[in-house]
């Protein structure tokens, strides 16, 4: 498979985690396996969810909602990080796309 297929794969993975949460612990277990896969390509899915958020941030395109511009935190992950691993050296693949809203 070439890159952007991966890259594909990889980004619906992380939408099929997020569907399911932690309610099917058997679908959790293959999606697990499915992210071994992409790890052994060289590839890393990276969900920023949680993390403070600001505009000097490289690896993320944000939505910011609400009036608060204070204190932002990534309250939702659309697409996320995604790196590619050559050598042991990290290397941006695909920025998250993220929704960002303060405290």
């Amino acid at each position: 498979m070439e890159m952007a297929q991966w890259q594909k794969m990889a980004n619906l993975i992380f939408e099929m985690e997020k569907k399911t949460g932690t309610d099917n612990t058997a679908l959790q277990r293959i999606l697990s396996k499915m992210k071994r896969v992409l790890e052994e390509t060289g590839i890393m899915i990276y969900d920023p969810s949680g993390e403070k958020y600001n505009e000097t941030r490289t690896d993320v395109e944000a939505n910011i909602t609400g009036t608060n511009l204070s204190n932002l935190v990534i309250t939702d992950v659309i697409k996320p990080i995604l790196y590619t691993e050559t050598n042991g050296k990290k290397t941006l693949l695909q920025k998250a796309v993220v929704i960002v809203s303060g405290n």
